[in-house]
């Protein structure tokens, strides 16, 4: 009876529209090669191979001795909300109250409920591409309409005021920054966001600002959040997380920093889906916000000293070209001069195929491109170790080839 159920299309609607999470089905899959003992260079995952600081652990095994295992407030415990508050003061140079904070179930719950909370049915969503996958599906979910604004290499894989103008319709509510980006690695400075700032209040929009990777910025100006700009607090729902900057991608704590009735909606939102986050992992987060602050330095110059090898690594593979990112842990490689070209003695007619092809002949496993946006990118991530690196370069030179 389930299955003739589902057969009649008897699921909500909003399962036909969202795609399912390509970073996901890659974890998996490469989680499975593992498991059946094969040697899997790990490219194409996003995640920090370092530990959680040890005085955040120790937190958490403090927190379960100590009986902390109950429900909390659902925006998450004061004194992690008060943490965030000076956290944001210390990066951002923004001031924000405990109530204009909501402690969520990772980032992408965060983005989830900010993202449920402003937009009605049809409105649009004005997204730089290439952008994180979750994006445009989470904008699907609430009833608004993704419009992409194509960026290219020429702009750093950055949106301009000009792009924005072209794009923008009088359905247009939001727009989503993400930077550092997630695939690119762009940064803005403070002059670009400055544009994008008043083009945002010349036509009244909200803009939710995915500040995830804000940590690992390698530019000189370091990072600006557009949220610290004249007249943009007020519109901006700020969001980051614990998950790369402390390592802590399965403690799933996020974080928003928005203005109090927003902060109030979406804690309405959450109160009704999840409640709080886990009260262990709060403690944990607590004790990463507040404890030495050193091993985000040592990561952001491991981070540093691995981009440079894979740049100029991928650089020198046939086919391949590349801008050095300036933040997060990604390098987006244009890979288009594979499409139509033989590999391995199949025919590479789209980013998947070559991500296919690389995995099952090289067992290299990158990100394609075409849940970032892109049909001629791919996405490799410098968050595993510099041997990895090294070795994986190797591997992918005996596929692809060098340039000559």
């Amino acid at each position: 009876m389930i299955a003739e159920q589902t057969n009649n299309n008897l699921l909500a609607p909003w399962t036909k529209k969202l795609l399912p999470s390509p970073t996901a089905e890659l974890e998996a899959k490469v989680a499975r090669m593992q498991q059946e003992g094969s040697k899997v260079y790990r490219f194409g995952l996003g995640q920090p191979d370092f530990p959680t600081p040890a005085h955040a652990k120790q937190a958490a095994i403090d927190a379960i001795h100590n009986n902390f295992t109950g429900y909390t407030d659902t925006a998450g415990i004061l004194s992690l909300r008060q943490a965030v508050v000076s956290s944001l003061q210390e990066q951002c140079g923004v001031q924000y109250e405990p109530d204009e904070i909501v402690v969520s179930i990772g980032g992408k719950h965060s983005l989830f409920n900010a993202i449920n909370t402003l937009l009605q049915q049809d409105d649009e969503v004005l997204l730089p591409t290439p952008y994180w996958v979750s994006f445009p599906e989470q904008i699907k979910f609430a009833g608004g309409i993704p419009r992409f604004v194509e960026t290219d290499a020429s702009t750093g894989y950055k949106v301009t005021p000009e792009m924005l103008e072209q794009a923008i319709s009088p359905a247009s509510k939001l727009l989503i920054l993400n930077q550092p980006n997630n695939p690119s690695g762009a940064v803005y400075t403070r002059e670009e966001l400055d544009g994008i700032a008043q083009f945002c209040i010349r036509h009244n929009l909200w803009v939710i600002s995915d500040e995830v990777y804000s940590c690992f910025v390698f530019q000189e100006e370091g990072f600006t959040s557009i949220a610290s700009l004249p007249g943009m607090k007020e519109r901006t729902i700020i969001i980051n997380a614990v998950s790369k900057s402390y390592s802590m991608t399965g403690w799933r704590i996020g974080y928003s920093a928005s203005p109090a009735p927003v902060a109030a909606a979406m804690l309405k939102l959450q109160s009704h889906t999840t409640s709080n986050p886990a009260s262990i992992a709060q403690v944990a987060a607590l004790a990463a916000l507040q404890g030495p602050q050193n091993g985000i330095q040592e990561m952001r110059e491991t981070y540093l000293a691995r981009r440079e090898v894979l740049v100029a690594g991928v650089r020198q593979l046939r086919g391949l070209k590349c801008l050095m990112p300036d933040g997060a842990f990604y390098v987006w490689v244009d890979a288009s001069e594979w499409l139509g070209k033989t590999l391995c003695g199949q025919t590479i007619d789209s980013m998947d195929k070559l991500a296919e092809v690389l995995l099952t002949e090289g067992n290299i496993a990158i990100m394609p491109g075409t849940g970032f946006g892109s049909g001629k990118h791919v996405r490799l991530s410098y968050a595993i170790s510099m041997a990895e690196i090294e070795e994986g370069l190797i591997q992918m030179g005996k596929l692809l080839g060098y340039k000559q």
